[in-house]
This record gives C-alpha cells, structure tokens and sequence, in this order.
C-alpha cells in the first residue's frame, strides 16, 4: 500500500507564484462539470493528495468515498474515473465496475489506475477494468507529476471525444424525429389531397355525364323531332299533287330544317366556340359577354387587352372554360349583379384574368372544407388545375362584400 508520505514524495508538487496561481485558476474556470476527475481511493490520504494536486493545476476534482455515491458520481457528469487498485479490489470494486458498465451506448468512460504490484496483478486488473470500461490506462506507484497530468489530459481528451458523439447522436435523434414529424405530416396532406382530388374525380364524371345527358336530350326533344316532322312534311311533298300545296309544303320543309341547322350551330359553337380558335381568348370572352347578356338579361362587362392572349392553346382553352363556369356561379349566386371581366398582360409573360361581382360573397375557407358544394366544387377544380399550370389562383370575398377571383397563368409558348 502507497502511504500518503510516499505518494506525495512519488511526485514533483512545484511552488507556485501568483502569476502561475491566475493562470491556473484561468483554466480551472474554462474546465466545466462534464470533465470532473473522480478520484476513488479507499486507503490512507491518497485521494486528499491526488484532488490536491490534480485542482492545483486547474483540473475540476471529485472525492467518491462511500459506495452509495459510485453510480450517482460516475454516472452524474464524470469526465474520467482515477481510482487505486485497493479500490478495485475492496468488497465494494465490483460496484464501481457495476456503475462503469450501466453507462450509455455512446460513453466509454476513461479510467486511470494506480497500482503497485507486478506484471501478473497488471494483467489482472487490466482484464478486469477492461470488462467494464473501454479506456483503461495502468500507472505504476510511485507517479511522477507529468506522468499523472498527462494521462489525465488524455483521458479528458478522449471523454470531450465522446461528449460530440452523444451531442451528435442526440442531434441525429432530434433530426429523426423531425424527419418523422414531416414525413407523417407529408403524409397526412397527401392523404388529404388525394380525397379532394377523388372527389374532384367524382364531381367531374358527374358534371361530364350531366352534360351529355344534356346534349342528349336537346339532340332528342329538339333536333330529333324538327327531322321527324320535316321527314312526315317530305312524304306528304311526295303524296300531293296540287302544285300550290306544294310550294306551302316546302317552305315549311325548308323552315324546320333551317331551325335544325341554328340548333346544331348553336350546339356546336357552345361546345367549341370557332372564335376561340381563330381569333383568340380575348375575343372569345367578348363573344362569352355579349351571349350571357342575350340569354340571361345580366350585364356583363369585359376589357380584354389582345396583347394578354395565351401563346398556348391548352391554356386559351382552360381559361375560356375556366372563365364561363366563374360566369355561371356569378349568374347563380350574385342574384342578377353586373359581372366584370378583365384580362390583363402581367410580367413575366402571363396572363391574368379577374372575374368579379357585387353578390352576396362567401368564405373562401369553405373549399378547403370536406363537405364542400357544388360550387365549391366547380373552384376546387379551377384552383388544381391552374396549379397543375404552374399558376396561381387566388380568390378575394366575404359575406356581403362580393367576390373578386384572379387567376394568374404563364401564356405558354405558340402552338
């Protein structure tokens, strides 16, 4: 056993000056908790003269006397564990190792042992130190100074070492959980988007069927039966004789199949206006304003500037339907106020439309709401496909305050 006189005799303790004594002092301050040496020396008054020595020279020490402190101490902030090789083989050793081995994945704590026998007790506490810990370092009594500060420097070395692996690993671990987070928030608006999206399909093969039942009723009930009457008219051409009878019988043929030429004229220009594709958008909303005016007795005012007309006849096509489903809400909704279109030049080389009306209005929040309306509907699809554009879509009303839409697209390029 290394007395106290022998140990303090085993080392070069050197006077110190008060200039020596500021710096120390300097370093002891730039030394936090995490980095404590704790000293575990059962016998005599080693641990006194290690603590000593080691806060003599900056070092931030900690005394472990009884075995109810081990875990707490060790695990508790401990920058590197310096103990005798009594300590170790006293009846409370095995809890010291029992502490060292409880530590995290990421900590290997550094341990520093002072022993005096020879090479067969070396081995032996090498062997069982190194069961419990990663790091152990062997000293043989007596020390000298710079032996002891050395090894302390580089177990301390090796511990901050480990302190950037457990930030790193705890940042790895905040970062995975933020990851998580997105991904089942991601996850959620792709959830969400693909049920709109569902009912968009729904409400879209539902309008598409609507329409040619439509188209179907008005080719059955109206075109169908002006050909019918005109082909009974034809028979009864062919059974007269009478040359006047004749005559009376073809203006009348000729009637009915005139109307049937309007009706079909009328159908075709509804589903694909010529004026759309020979002359542009501008020009088709001006033909879109005068027909509502006729056929719905609303004033409908447009300034379309020609020099806006999309390049892209995907784009002038969406627009104009686009266009005359907001006109249709207005007509529905706006209970008979003038209507306002306006489609302007907008940089960088697109085209912006505003349809506008002095109605009741509404709340735009309600077509993010799953038990959305038919014209809620009718936006939703305007609003994913100027998206699916690369547009924009933005709508400005209220209760009792009217409603302002816009919608923004590239022109596209000429085709």
């Amino acid at each position: 056993m290394q007395s106290l006189g022998k140990f303090r005799a085993a080392v070069n303790v050197p006077l110190m000056n008060d200039a020596t004594h500021d710096e120390r002092a300097r370093v002891s301050r730039m030394h936090n908790k995490d980095e404590r040496v704790i000293i575990i020396a059962p016998v005599g008054q080693d641990a006194e003269a290690m603590a000593g020595l080691l806060d003599a020279q900056g070092f931030e020490t900690q005394i472990c006397n009884g075995s109810d402190e081990y875990s707490r101490q060790i695990t508790d902030r401990a920058g590197a564990l310096l103990l005798t090789e009594e300590a170790l083989e006293s009846p409370q050793g095995s809890l010291v190792l029992d502490a060292v081995k409880a530590q995290p994945p990421w900590s290997e704590l550094p341990l520093i042992i002072l022993t005096s026998g020879g090479e067969s007790r070396r081995a032996g506490l090498l062997n069982l130190a190194a069961a419990a810990a990663g790091s152990v370092t062997l000293l043989e009594r007596p020390v000298s100074t710079v032996t002891l500060m050395r090894s302390v420097q580089v177990a301390l070395r090796s511990r901050r070492r480990q302190y950037q692996v457990r930030d790193l690993v705890a940042q790895l671990a905040n970062l995975n959980q933020t990851l998580e987070r997105r991904v089942a928030k991601r996850t959620a608006e792709a959830v969400e988007q693909a049920k709109k999206l569902r009912l968009l399909s729904a409400e879209l093969s539902l309008a598409e069927e609507t329409e040619r039942r439509r188209i179907a009723e008005m080719l059955h009930e109206d075109l169908q039966q002006l050909l019918v009457a005109a082909r009974m008219q034809l028979a009864a051409l062919c059974r007269t004789q009478d040359a006047a009878q004749r005559e009376a019988i073809a203006r009348e043929i000729a009637e009915v199949l005139e109307r049937s030429f309007k009706l079909t004229r009328s159908l075709s220009v509804e589903l694909a206006p010529p004026v759309l594709y020979e002359h542009g958008l501008a020009a088709a909303l001006e033909w879109l304003a005068a027909e509502t005016r006729k056929n719905y007795n609303v004033e409908v005012i447009i300034e379309a500037d020609s020099l806006a007309n999309p390049k892209a006849a995907d784009v002038r096509i969406f627009l104009f339907r686009a266009v005359r489903e907001l006109l249709l809400n207005s007509l529905k909704h706006a209970g008979g106020s003038a209507v306002h279109i306006t489609m302007q030049y907008g940089r960088p080389d697109k085209v912006c439309i505003i349809v506008a009306d002095d109605g009741p209005g509404f709340d735009p929040n309600s077509l993010n709401d799953k038990r959305t309306g038919s014209q809620t509907v009718g936006l939703l699809n305007i609003r994913e496909r100027v998206s699916g554009f690369g547009g924009k879509f933005h709508i400005d009303s209220g209760p009792k305050r009217g409603t302002r839409i816009t919608l923004s697209l590239p022109r596209g390029s000429d085709t």
